[in-house]
């Protein structure tokens, strides 16, 4: 009768090993893909001669004020926090318009981009690349179409 109870000891030992492995691979994924580095850079798409005011901030960061020439961009990288609420969100100016857009979102954009978020100012709107899909999607829409009467 002791040899039984004797496999069992051993046989519940070796599956609480076995466990006790599988909860350290998956805490060590789960570390690994939260600090993965995320690279954001925003793109003047708008044309020759036409410079984009360019101000982005986090709760934690101020990255400054920017000019950019057509085809200039200003890029940063971060690791999103612990708590998955990593946020940037940016001003853009040129000529007369002036918006405000989320330039990064964990809950939005950490599924689309894996190390590059690449965002492109246009005259028509921001578009997002959305990495996975190998695309650019227009994301924030400039103009309102006008009701004709």
């Amino acid at each position: 009768m002791s040899s039984v109870y004797g496999n069992l000891a051993k046989m519940l030992k070796a599956l609480a090993t076995v466990g006790v492995l599988l909860m350290i691979i998956a805490a060590d994924t789960v570390i690994v893909v939260v600090h993965a580095r995320k690279h954001v850079r925003v793109i003047n798409d708008l044309g020759n001669d036409v410079f984009l005011y360019l101000h982005c901030r986090s709760s934690d960061d101020d990255l400054g004020e920017h000019v950019l020439e057509y085809q200039q961009y200003q890029e940063w990288s971060f690791q999103n926090n612990l708590r998955g609420t990593t946020l940037f969100w940016c001003s853009l100016q040129w000529g007369y318009e002036e918006h405000y857009i989320e330039v990064y979102n964990y809950k939005k954009d950490n599924k689309y981009c894996g190390s590059y978020c690449w965002r492109s100012i246009r005259t028509d709107g921001a578009y997002f690349y959305i990495e996975p899909f190998q695309h650019w999607e227009r994301r924030y829409s400039w103009y309102v179409k006008q009701l004709q009467v």
